[in-house]
């Protein structure tokens, strides 16, 4: 993250704090608000480019 900043490269970070590495995504049955809370973060990146 901060080495593409560093090159000029639009960037984004997101931590979810009680999650494991990739629980957002991989656990969306079980908290599927977390899960759209992140697909939200990228669609806004996107969208903000």
């Amino acid at each position: 993250y901060r080495k593409l900043l560093a090159a000029g490269v639009s960037a984004g970070a997101r931590t979810v704090h009680g999650t494991p590495h990739a629980g957002d995504m991989g656990f969306f049955h079980a908290a599927p608000e977390i899960t759209a809370d992140t697909i939200a973060s990228i669609a806004a990146f996107v969208r903000d480019r």
